[in-house]
């Protein structure tokens, strides 16, 4: 149909239409623009898979992975999934994409660098290039994931720590209601769990005397926790209507109106302290009258306690020593680098310094006495018991008859020392060998196996694999008993001779320890010969490898 217009109208329709077209070009392209902003600044993990392959993705999923997007065109989408996480991955993603399941999961990847990251991702089904795909969007959770496992761990930790600690403890309400008790508290009620939680207060177990106080401190608690004390004493009573003495300890839950209070029965420790002080009484009565000069010497060689026969030896007062000097000012110089040694020793092993001996003692007036000492430690203390008898007279009578019976027994005495010392430094020098050993093994197992752990995870070719195995084995083996046995039975077998028996005792073949060792089989065989020939093996039948796997 001819066009009667005219070409003005022409032009003019020409003219829009091509204005149109540019219009629609500036469209696509801010369309163009305002996609890739989107894809490339999103903090969301975008990427397009397609057979499987990624061919399609934004700077936030290279930046999760590790990898440059260069690199992760074209790679397996599965490759950077933790290999225990890619079946079910696999299962989920195929729920979302046939519509069964709408609701993100989370999964690890590995990274580039061998870290392992958690994700969230969706995906769904697109068509990229004319060809369906996948497009996938996800998220890096790690730091969520971490922040929930501490949080799990803390409070599985705090739930432990109150089940198993050894005071009785609650959770009390700010009406009174018990809302959680531990086992101990239930032995020490007699109430079952259930019967206390939620349905009982704490003012069933307290008795009428200590009630109003009692409520007083809870109430003022919950004003300020520093107007209440935190520790006290009082009467609990139990399901058996029996009375125990009981130290309360009792603090606010941080930004709760709920305290946490434990429980110490002291029942038995005050009626062990009521028969201490007995006791005490009795045995100050036998201290002060034993009619020997006796004192109780600190660990610190302070004189805590003398008696009456003490002062006139030491000629001053009881005033004069108790809790401000100690027995070395009593003592010849002479004797005093003994004493202190003895001293020192017996409060490592009681047994090694002798309980009696004699010394010189120099009382306040400057006069020498001989003294027969007797020395033993208090049972469970560092505190030792010391008496004194003065056998200057009695020496003095013996001392021409004794004289060379003195040089006799003073060297038995420097033996005796000398024994004492020995004894010590051989102790010392099996408790050094121990610590080496334990500081190997700690070094091998704690700082060497978990790298060799991740180099086995690595891809390695098999030789590879093998020798790391090997290593991974004899690392082991340091560890254990076998190389211990074998040194030291077999002294004369060499270096090589002990890395083949380790090997064979492995179960590895002759060409698989020529390979590991990069030597000849034949090599291998004849190390085989001299190994059974050290051992005493030859013309025996007895395999070597059963032969040495009993050496552990």
């Amino acid at each position: 149909m001819p066009d009667n217009s005219t070409l003005e109208e022409q032009i003019a329709k020409l003219t829009e239409m091509i204005s149109h077209h540019q219009s629609v070009e500036v469209s696509l392209r801010e369309s163009r623009d305002i996609y890739n902003t989107i894809l490339q600044r999103s903090f969301a993990a975008i990427y397009v898979v397609q057979d499987g392959k990624f061919c399609h993705v934004n700077i936030k999923a290279a930046a999760n992975s590790g990898y440059t997007t260069e690199e992760l065109i074209g790679m397996k989408a599965d490759s950077i999934v933790h290999p225990e996480d890619k079946a079910d991955v696999l299962r989920q993603s195929r729920a979302m994409l046939r519509g069964e399941s709408t609701t993100p999961y989370a999964f690890r990847i590995l990274t580039k660098q061998g870290d392992v990251r958690w994700i969230m991702e969706t995906v769904s089904a697109i068509t990229y290039g004319g060809y369906p795909a996948i497009l996938g969007n996800s998220t890096d959770i790690t730091a969520h994931r971490q922040a929930i496992e501490r949080l799990q761990n803390s409070e599985n930790l705090y739930r432990t720590i109150f089940e198993t600690t050894l005071a009785a403890t609650i959770i009390i309400e700010e009406d009174t209601t018990i809302s959680l008790v531990n086992s101990e508290f239930t032995k020490m009620s007699g109430y079952s769990q259930e019967e206390w939680e939620g349905k009982k207060s704490w003012t069933e177990f307290v008795i009428p005397e200590d009630m109003e106080r009692m409520k007083i401190h809870h109430h003022l608690r919950r004003i300020d926790r520093k107007a209440a004390p935190r520790h006290y004493e009082f009467g609990f009573i139990d399901s058996q209507r029996r009375i125990r003495n009981v130290i309360l300890m009792v603090d606010m839950i941080p930004q709760t109106n709920k305290s946490v209070a434990s429980f110490i029965d002291i029942t038995d420790h005050k009626q062990a302290v009521e028969r201490l002080e007995e006791s005490e009484n009795l045995y100050r009565t036998i201290f002060e009258n034993t009619g020997t000069a006796t004192m109780i010497v600190e660990e610190d060689m302070t004189i805590s306690l003398a008696n009456t026969e003490f002062e006139t030896l030491s000629g001053a007062p009881k005033i004069y020593w108790e809790n401000k000097r100690k027995w070395t000012e009593l003592f010849n110089r002479n004797d005093l680098n003994k004493m202190i040694h003895y001293h020192q020793q017996r409060r490592i092993n009681p047994e090694v310094s002798p309980r009696n001996y004699q010394c010189t003692l120099i009382d306040k007036q400057g006069s020498k006495k001989i003294i027969l000492l007797s020395v033993a430690i208090i049972p469970g203390s560092q505190k030792s018991v010391i008496s004194l008898t003065d056998i200057t007279e009695q020496k003095h009578i013996e001392e021409a008859l004794q004289k060379r019976e003195q040089e006799i027994q003073q060297k038995s005495h420097n033996l005796e020392e000398m024994n004492t010392t020995l004894k010590v430094l051989l102790k010392q020098r099996e408790a050094d060998k121990q610590e080496l050993e334990e500081k190997v093994i700690y070094n091998v197992r704690d700082l060497v196996l978990p790298y060799l752990n991740k180099l086995k995870a690595s891809h390695l070719n098999p030789r590879d694999a093998a020798i790391v195995n090997v290593m991974e084995a004899n690392l082991i083996n340091i560890t254990s008993s076998f190389l211990h046995s074998l040194s030291s039975k077999y002294i004369n077998l060499t270096p090589k001779e002990i890395q083949v028996a380790n090997l064979i005792k492995e179960g590895k073949t002759s060409k698989e320890i020529a390979d590991i060792m990069s030597v000849c089989q034949g090599a291998i065989s004849l190390h085989r010969d001299h190994i059974r020939k050290k051992m005493g093996l030859n013309n025996k039948k007895i395999n070597l490898n059963t032969y040495l796997s009993t050496l552990t």
